[in-house]
């Protein structure tokens, strides 16, 4: 069936609109940025779902199509609207009266910097509408199979070049990243199949709804954090004007803003979860952050990096040091005994060594130093890649080390910041450990792999900013919506809202 553009809108807004309203139930209580946040989350949430739905009419023997998922999801959206309407209406008080005591030119910022966000996301839009398909990974990759599938309505199988070439019937496929996940792939061709047949501009949509979606997930995740209207707009503006961020939106392709977004937002629930054990937080973190390695290979090692960052949250004093010196004593012993090797059921050989690191799924990486120092600056301090976001997050290390290393350190400054110095560290061994170090020296993918950690990093910086703002007597931009709001028994690290001295 054909539905050309009607299809293709219905196709992502109608499991973005099911994903937000289900989400929105979660939260009963009236909250600062609870409609962004389900709005964000939703967004990646139904499209993984939509991945999720293809494969299994695939392995049913069902031809690939629009209208049995769609309907599911309308199916959703109006069991969540009907769930959604059926709730007491709750009062949260009179914002009209809190707005007339903002200063005007705080209001007027958050006015102009909404406006630069709008121009600049329609702008990508019109890209991602004029552009053919232009990134070389989606031409070798990532749309490849897409088109494929979508001709074919069905998941041919990808497989080795050797695998391809012993097959007498011709019926698979390969390309040289044969063994990369299928979900990116996948959500190229959902809107395809709504249109009706291959279409570049309608198969990279979804990453226009990707953009957005991180927007609106980090702006409710800074509302509900305590930061005023102001200080999250002012952060998420200065995470959506990175240009390199804005190229990946607008050449659409490729899979590192989702892993991006994902890892993303699995970062900001944990701080969330760290700092005041809310389950439905704890739930988004392990969703997201388990759906990392279907969405690229290296999504199976950042995942690993919420391990310690769990741990740190939930232990402290003496267990926590017990936990840090067992690791290191078990890791010197290993390394001692020449490492360790294991296979892991289903997946492969788990190898780490002091010559080799060989991990299932991402692959096999020999052991020794080399010299990418000035490569490394030259793509993450000099070029126009990031502004000035290196610099600030050098600073916010510093800072963050600083605070969390202090006695009574908050569980979410503990954990954000574990898990910060773990992204850097494990980039630190691929660049300058492994033979990745020429991704770095021809500056190939070091800035992408940098960008899937970007969203996380700019959201820490924010806790830190809100942090100091609070111990320094008061948000350094006072809440435009919750300023008289105060909870006397709000947990250790949650904001508190009161109006500034004087």
């Amino acid at each position: 069936m054909t539905m050309g553009w009607w299809g293709v809108g219905l196709a992502l807004g109608v499991p973005w609109l099911a994903g937000a309203l289900w989400l929105r139930l979660l939260w009963r209580e009236p909250a600062p940025g609870v409609w962004p946040l389900a709005l964000g989350y939703g967004y990646v949430l139904s499209m993984l779902g939509v991945t999720l739905l293809l494969r299994g009419m695939d392995a049913l023997g069902l031809s690939l199509g629009f209208i049995g998922p769609i309907l599911l999801f309308a199916l959703l959206a109006v069991a969540g609207g009907r769930r959604l309407r059926q709730r007491p209406a709750v009062q949260t008080g009179d914002k009209g009266t809190m707005l007339e005591r903002t200063p005007i030119w705080q209001r007027i910022l958050f006015g102009v910097l909404l406006l630069w966000l709008g121009l600049r996301l329609i702008g990508l839009a019109l890209e991602i509408w004029w552009h053919p398909l232009f990134p070389w990974d989606a031409w070798t990759t990532w749309a490849v199979r897409a088109r494929i599938w979508s001709e074919l309505h069905q998941l041919v199988p990808f497989v080795s070049p050797q695998d391809w070439l012993a097959d007498p019937g011709g019926q698979t496929h390969t390309i040289a990243a044969w063994q990369y996940p299928a979900t990116v792939s996948l959500l190229a061709l959902w809107p395809t199949l709504a249109h009706g047949a291959w279409n570049e501009t309608a198969a990279n949509l979804p990453w226009l709804g990707c953009a957005l979606a991180l927007g609106l997930g980090f702006y409710g995740q800074a509302r509900l954090w305590g930061a005023s209207p102001l200080t999250s707009l002012t952060f998420l503006w200065l995470l959506l004007s990175l240009p390199l961020l804005d190229t990946h939106v607008a050449l659409a392709g490729y899979a590192d803003l989702w892993l991006a977004t994902t890892l993303g937002l699995a970062f900001f629930a944990l701080l969330q979860w760290a700092r005041d054990g809310d389950w439905r937080q704890g739930g988004l973190v392990l969703a997201f952050a388990l759906a990392c390695p279907f969405i690229k290979q290296e999504g199976a090692v950042w995942l690993l990096l919420f391990i310690p960052a769990l741990l740190v949250a939930r232990l402290r004093g003496r267990w926590l040091l017990a936990l840090l010196g067992g690791t290191i004593a078990t890791g010197a012993a290993a390394w001692t005994m020449g490492g360790v090797s294991f296979g892991v059921p289903g997946a492969g050989i788990v190898q780490l060594t002091p010559s080799l690191i060989e991990l299932p799924y991402v692959g096999r990486f020999a052991l020794t130093y080399h010299d990418s120092w000035d490569s490394v600056w030259r793509n993450l301090f000099v070029y126009g890649n990031w502004h000035l976001l290196t610099y600030v997050l050098a600073l916010a290390i510093g800072w963050g080390l600083f605070a969390a290393t202090r006695r009574g350190a908050p569980s979410w400054l503990r954990a954000g910041t574990v898990f910060v110095l773990g992204a850097l560290s494990a980039l630190f061994v691929l660049f300058f450990l492994t033979d990745a170090h020429l991704w770095a020296t021809k500056s190939t993918s070091i800035n992408r792999l940098f960008l899937q950690f970007v969203p996380a990093f700019v959201f820490w910086m924010l806790t830190l900013w809100e942090s100091r703002a609070r111990s320094a007597g008061g948000s350094a931009i006072p809440n435009l919506a919750d300023r008289d709001r105060q909870s006397p028994e709000a947990p250790l690290g949650a904001p508190t809202f009161s109006r500034p001295p004087g």
